[in-house]
């Protein structure tokens, strides 16, 4: 009876703060109406949760959701171990969140993973509303629509991880960097850096490179909006400050000697727990700056492409081919895009490509099997969607706006009439 009472809690208080996310966003945008994709979205991953806490699928996450759960144990008891409340907000925050759920209302498993999924769908709805800002309320309700029923997505938007975190920082810096990009607004700066701290507490490596991709975002708004001699001020001293203060540091950390070393030996121990493994990805060379330049491109592709669907061997991959079929499909319609027209592409969807890329670079160096690969995936084909969204929107209203501006032809003059 306490496991469905808190359960049916946490359905309510998670729906409440969704609709209150909702309204706070129609503030400022009154047709943005994506109240039923966001139910949609939020309805399937708690029948998710229920059916995992029923019937787990596979091997999804076993081994990290119980070490993630036994730390959230030591947090509220430190008996236990060593972590505190700070050390768990400021450096696990997945962690702290389980341990809240444990501490408040002793939660079970299915109420720690309808938070999260929760979390996840909070997260895609900011990044539907960074697609509103670039191109308008319809390409945005397609882009939530298509992200709530992504397949891969709700899964993984439900276990006991660090993804749906991750969502919610990629669709925090995309909103920010969305309003800074079109209304050229300073307070868009809250949401941007907001999102770099959630993700550094988070995955602090993918933090790093979510940041400098805020920095880029504000750089390049900086630049688009250089002919206003207040923002333009202001925004260089914020992107100074946030490259030095943050990306500064991890760059020297990245190209450290033993940074590498660590990058390297992640990559053999992989290979090494399972060298017959039909999920593992060739081993690369990450030992200099110049062997990752080489190799990453190689792991890039291995991250939107694999597993094939040979490589599969258990029920969680066999689910996993429906959301390799969606990625391929998007990263079709993407490159459809693109190559329609290429020097357009930065203007209309530069924050969501800035986000993408950095993050695509930032789980290609840390995957090392197809499998890790797949969940890591999911926040970068989120953001594919958006950007194809994005583009093919922005791309047809320009195309349908053209004549409208052309001057009209003028008529041909009549003949003169001949005089009688």
């Amino acid at each position: 009876m306490h496991d469905v009472l808190v359960t049916l809690i946490t359905v309510v208080a998670v729906a409440y703060v969704l609709y209150l996310t909702l309204a706070w966003l129609r503030r400022s945008r009154p047709d943005f109406t994506l109240g039923w994709p966001v139910a949609v979205a939020f309805a399937i991953r708690v029948l998710i949760a229920l059916l995992v806490a029923v019937s787990p699928f596979g091997d999804i996450g076993a081994s990290d959701e119980t070490a993630f759960l036994r730390e959230a144990r030591e947090v509220i008891d430190p008996a236990f171990g060593t972590i505190s409340w700070t050390d768990a907000l400021t450096n696990r925050l997945h962690v702290f969140t389980f341990a809240s759920q444990y501490f408040v209302l002793d939660s079970p498993d299915v109420a720690l993973r309808i938070v999260q999924g929760g979390i996840a769908v909070l997260g895609l709805t900011l990044l539907a509303a960074a697609v509103y800002e670039l191109a308008g309320p319809r390409p945005a309700l397609i882009a939530s629509w298509i992200i709530a029923l992504e397949p891969a997505n709700a899964l993984f938007s439900v276990v006991l991880h660090k993804e749906p975190n991750m969502m919610l920082a990629s669709g925090l810096v995309a909103l920010g960097g969305a309003i800074l990009w079109k209304r050229g607004t300073l307070a868009a700066l809250l949401p941007l850096a907001a999102g770099c701290l959630v993700a550094t507490a988070t995955r602090p490596y993918a933090g790093w490179f979510l940041t400098a991709a805020a920095a880029a975002i504000v750089l390049h708004a900086g630049v688009r909006h250089w002919h206003r001699a207040e923002f333009r001020s202001l925004v260089m001293v914020a992107t100074v400050a946030m490259m030095a203060a943050l990306v500064a540091p991890f760059v020297v950390r990245a190209s450290s000697g033993e940074q590498l070393t660590d990058l390297q030996a992640h990559q053999e121990a992989t290979v090494a727990a399972d060298p017959n493994s039909a999920l593992d990805l060739e081993q690369v060379d990450y030992s200099s700056p110049q062997s990752i330049a080489v190799n990453v491109p190689q792991r890039m592709l291995d991250m939107v492409t694999r597993p094939y669907p040979w490589q599969v061997s258990n029920l969680s991959q066999r689910l996993g081919l429906l959301g390799n079929l969606v990625a391929w499909a998007v990263l079709l319609f993407l490159a459809r895009e693109v190559f329609l027209e290429p020097h357009r592409i930065m203007a209309r969807a530069g924050p969501l490509i800035y986000v993408g890329a950095f993050l695509l670079v930032a789980y290609s160096l840390s995957a090392a099997n197809a499998g890790t690969a797949f969940r890591y995936r999911t926040h970068v084909i989120a953001i594919v969607i958006a950007v194809a969204c994005t583009l093919w929107a922005t791309r047809r209203g320009e195309r349908a706006a053209a004549p409208a501006a052309r001057p009209p032809r003028l008529a041909p003059l009549a003949p003169a009439e001949s005089s009688s």
